[in-house]
């Protein structure tokens, strides 16, 4: 019988691309705001602010059914010629880990000012990631570049940003410099035993609610007394700490602050300061943008120093005198240096996965040799180092023994170890057993029963196209019964796997998966704990200090369904032998 004519219809690749690109459209972008605002932009009164940027792009993000709104990354006082900024870094992390799939600003200048990197982000890594990216008030829109204007226009933008950053930067290096050769004070918080002048914020006035413990730190010092030693004498007698000072009298509302400490990082920075005798040391770190110079360290002699700027708080002798302690004890260690160099070093087995539980910071790992016996003593501890000496981070002390902390991390580990081991002992007992052996069996008739059907599903589905193609199915009918059988065959394709996963279980030497079953093997019953087995089973420790540690380990949550499985089919075989 002759065929019948074939109608006019889309083709099945036509019709394929078609549906492809209404995905494309309906699809629903996991969205991330980012705001930034330099310390320069935020003193310009003609400046946007944070909220008005968030305000902005909020509404944007509203206004498109497109785009979902998962979270906020916020940088307030950062330049936009750096890109190792703390939220900006955080963003670009969740970008990578698959969290995010759009980006939108205000304009590209919040992205950043720097032509080179602010190009790479736009053209290579967003790109990469799959991660469109938006700019309101530019009208940029990576999904949909118009190439004639915006591959033009995007370039020339960022070059224009990266031109005003170098701008700023020199008008502000100039006027900086300028003021530090005043005697002006530039910073942001005055020395402890000082405060800003109501009148004149640059300059200092003395605080005579604590100018006294000043005097007596450097009095203590000039008697011999160490850092710590005085350090501690100030906490026993209940005396605020600066940053806790700053923090009670309202200038930082940084609570970390509330209860921080004396140190002796603290004091070691206090008694070589020269504000104390009246004198201003500035410039101790410099940076120029708009020359390539990134932030580093001067050396004392290129310092900015003007003496008498100020009342001082403890007299020149005083202060000679300490200086000249601090330089006995730093020749003392100069010469020192290299005298233990022979001396054998320890492994830090814990380098990347210790941090502190209260700052969430790593801890470091130090080296300590006492000879004053006249024997060499090594001693090797774990320490916080984050203390009011550093800045912004702050945390009480704590301190671990390496070999306090190795063998209770050890012990953990022969623990877990131990208890995969007799799992995996008596789940591939469980397994040799007639009535594991038949749940075995029926496994492998489900699996081909429900490969038969799928094959099915799939030979149907593929004879769609024909009958459609010839006349013997409508488009509507032709659509209806494609979806029903490829919704058939996904389902069956996943109870397949679900089944061949379920066999695998019952296999006689079945240990778990294969990667968590590869690692334990090799490392049960280890001799010695190496950094090899310490990052292959153990992700991060958690050190709050008083002997107390928390271990997150890599394999926990197959080590759980492990666990759970052999319990499970020990249930199951005695309910097997006790129905014969």
């Amino acid at each position: 019988m002759a065929r019948k004519s074939r109608k006019p219809a889309v083709s099945e690749t036509g019709m394929q691309n078609a549906a492809a690109q209404a995905k494309t459209e309906m699809k629903l972008y996991r969205t991330a705001v980012y705001a930034r605002l330099s310390v320069e932009d935020s003193k310009n009164p003609d400046c946007d602010t944070i909220e008005n940027q968030l305000s902005l792009v909020r509404s944007y993000v509203e206004s498109k059914p497109y785009l979902k709104q998962t979270t906020e990354y916020i940088d307030n006082g950062v330049s936009g010629t750096r890109f190792d900024r703390p939220e900006f870094m955080r963003m670009v992390a969740d970008m990578r880990a698959g969290e995010i799939d759009c980006i939108v600003v205000k304009d590209l200048s919040r992205l950043g000012r720097n032509y080179l990197e602010a190009g790479d982000y736009l053209e290579k890594i967003f790109p990469f990631f799959g991660v469109r990216f938006i700019a309101v008030t530019d009208g940029y829109d990576s999904i949909n570049p118009n190439t004639a204007e915006d591959g033009l226009i995007v370039p020339l933008k960022n070059l224009i940003n990266e031109a005003y950053a170098k701008d700023m930067s020199k008008k502000i290096s100039t006027a900086i410099d300028i003021k530090q050769r005043q005697g002006k004070f530039i910073g942001c918080r005055a020395a402890y035993g000082y405060m800003k002048s109501p009148e004149d914020k640059n300059q200092l006035i003395v605080d005579r609610e604590v100018s006294h413990i000043v005097v007596r730190i450097f009095e203590c010092k000039a008697e011999g007394m160490g850092n710590g030693s005085i350090a501690k004498m100030l906490n026993d007698e209940g005396i605020a700490s600066p940053m806790r000072y700053k923090y009670e009298k309202g200038l930082t509302k940084n609570k970390r602050y509330a209860d921080s400490l004396w140190n002796d990082g603290t004091i070691a920075a206090m008694i070589v300061n020269p504000v104390y005798i009246g004198d201003m040391e500035q410039g101790m770190q410099k940076q120029a943008m708009h020359m390539g110079i990134s932030r580093h360290t001067i050396q004392k002699e290129d310092r900015i120093y003007v003496a008498g700027t100020h009342e001082p708080v403890v007299s020149r002798e005083l202060f000679d005198k300490v200086q000249k302690l601090v330089e006995e004890r730093k020749q003392k260690v100069i010469a020192n240096r290299g005298k233990y160099a022979d001396v054998e070093k320890k492994e830090n087995k814990f380098e990347r996965i210790l941090f502190c539980g209260d700052c969430g910071g790593r801890l470091k790992f130090y080296r300590r040799v006492d000879d004053r016996s006249g024997i060499v003593k090594v001693y090797y501890d774990y320490i916080c180092p984050n203390s009011e000496s550093y800045g912004e981070q702050f945390c009480r002390k704590k301190k671990i023994k390496m070999q306090d902390l190795e063998a209770a991390v050890e012990a953990a580990l022969r623990m877990h170890l131990k208890l995969f081991l007799d799992t995996k002992e008596v789940l591939q007992s469980l397994n040799r057993t007639a009535q594991a052996k038949q749940v075995k069996t029926d496994y492998r008739r489900q699996i081909t029963d429900t490969r038969n059907r799928l094959e099915r599903a799939q030979s149907m589905n593929s004879n769609l196209y024909n009958d459609y193609a010839d006349g013997l199915l409508s488009e509507r009918d032709y659509l209806f019964a494609k979806q029903k059988y490829v919704k058939e065959a996904e389902n069956l394709t996943q109870k397949l796997s679900e089944l061949a996963a379920m066999q695998t279980t019952y296999e006689a030497e079945y240990a778990g998966s294969q990667d968590f079953a590869k690692i334990m093997e090799q490392y049960a019953g280890f001799e010695e704990l190496t950094s090899d087995i310490v990052y292959a089973l153990i992700s991060r420790i958690v050190f709050f200090g008083e002997g107390r540690i928390e271990i997150e380990y890599a394999f926990a949550d197959e080590l759980k369904a492990f666990v759970e499985l052999a319990e499970s089919r020990e249930e199951e075989i005695a309910c097997m032998q006790q129905a014969v």
